[in-house]
């Protein structure tokens, strides 16, 4: 661990400022085992992060990863709350910055994004040349940030009314989508950026060296044909030239 508190040192600190503090004028020895929920609560925070989080704590179930990393009475769990708020933030600005420069969206509700985003720009950049407000753009997006829900396949923009992943039928108030059943080509909050571009590319190989065995039935492979021309017509915005 001294090179790890050398590294932060000389990266983030200052003369006889150290990231890491020193105890009695000695280098604090640290370990990794100290760190153990401080790291939980950074893997809670990403996408799929529960799952993660139980397989490598070794957990017995998620609900159990769950509460070690943000159920404490001190307010921990709060803090990851508010922390994912910010990570949702942040993506949405990413997204947004890739559609400034020209970099096109896919699925049901790119249409919607584009303009959104669009209306974004011309109220903050009425003029050639001015320097947008970094915060003033935060608070712009905040309203797609909190419906903002990041998948595997595509991203979703949560709107109940409209998710077709939902049970109609049931009387629960939903408050996030189930992304297990996510139908990003027809559902209208469903978004394909280029992050998700290698998945769809994958799974479309996959399907190619599948049909190129000869003995395989004539249903599965015309299932196969249909669902890979379905893919590639999905995706094909992604991999043309110009903005969304």
């Amino acid at each position: 661990m001294a090179y790890a508190r050398s590294s932060l040192d000389e990266s983030y600190g200052r003369e006889g400022e150290p990231v890491i503090p020193t105890v009695d004028g000695q280098p604090w020895s640290f370990s990794t085992r100290q760190f153990r929920r401080t790291l939980a609560w950074y893997i809670a925070n990403r996408p799929f992060g529960a799952v993660a989080g139980k397989i490598q704590y070794k957990h017995a179930s998620v609900a159990m990863f769950d509460g070690y990393a943000g159920s404490s009475a001190s307010g921990f769990r709060q803090e990851v709350e508010q922390e994912r708020a910010l990570g949702q933030l942040d993506d949405v600005v990413t997204q947004y910055e890739a559609h400034r420069r020209g970099q096109r969206m896919a699925g049901p509700a790119a249409s919607r994004l584009s303009a959104e985003y669009d209306r974004v720009q011309q109220q903050l950049e009425p003029f050639p040349g001015r320097i947008a407000d970094r915060g003033r753009l935060r608070a712009m997006l905040a309203h797609l940030a909190r419906t903002l829900h990041v998948g595997h396949l595509s991203d979703c923009f949560f709107e109940p009314a409209t998710a077709l992943c939902l049970d109609k039928g049931s009387k629960d108030i939903p408050v996030a989508p189930a992304l297990s059943q996510c139908a990003p080509d027809r559902c209208p909050n469903a978004c394909i950026t280029q992050r998700h571009l290698p998945v769809w590319e994958a799974s479309i190989e996959e399907a190619d060296r599948l049909l190129q065995d000869k003995r395989l039935p004539r249903f599965q492979r015309e299932a196969l044909q249909r669902d890979n021309d379905r893919k590639r017509k999905l995706i094909a915005p992604l991999k043309a030239g110009g903005a969304s």
